[in-house]
């Protein structure tokens, strides 16, 4: 993260726990910085499908944003907070990496996280993994944002009553 950014951190160990958890390399495959974040279940839809009868582009975008929003709405950043505040969150860019097709009706959890923040939290970054129902990878996806204020249609830091509420979304349940 760069300069005035923080960044989110796993918490330190237990202190009951007097050593470190050892992860063997062939076990990697299946821990996600997810295992500690909030999960949010889905069912792929037909609707989502591609012609070669797997998860499309935009499905991926949908079932990512929605597990944020209910991320969000679950810290209490809901749309009638960002409507009586006149600012709300946007996207600049956003990337995905695919690793693992999902087919129609498979069950799907989006771990959304907001991986760091401007110290104003006028900027943000966040990271949501796709992974099925064995936690395998299948997609990950970045996005870099702002807040834009209703009124002026410009980025701007949000109020302060939103930046506590956006700087617990840091914070890993």
């Amino acid at each position: 993260a760069g300069a005035g950014c923080r960044v989110a951190r796993p918490p330190a160990p237990l202190p009951s726990s007097p050593k470190p958890v050892i992860v063997k390399k062939s076990n990697l495959k299946k821990l996600f910085f997810s295992d500690l974040a909030k999960e949010y279940k889905y069912k792929v839809e037909k609707s989502f499908i591609d012609f070669n009868g797997h998860l499309a582009e935009f499905g991926y975008y949908y079932y990512g944003v929605d597990g944020l929003r209910k991320l969000c709405e679950d810290k209490g950043c809901t749309p009638k907070l960002y409507e009586e505040l006149e600012i709300g969150p946007i996207t600049f860019k956003t990337t995905v990496s695919f690793k693992k097709e999902v087919r129609e009706n498979s069950m799907i959890i989006v771990n959304p996280r907001i991986t760091s923040m401007s110290e104003d939290c006028k900027k943000w970054s966040s990271q949501t993994d796709i992974i099925n129902e064995t936690r395998e990878l299948c997609a990950s996806i970045f996005s870099n944002g702002a807040f834009m204020d209703h009124v002026s249609r410009k980025v701007a830091p949000p109020p302060k009553e939103l930046q506590e509420k956006w700087k617990l979304l840091l914070e890993i349940d």
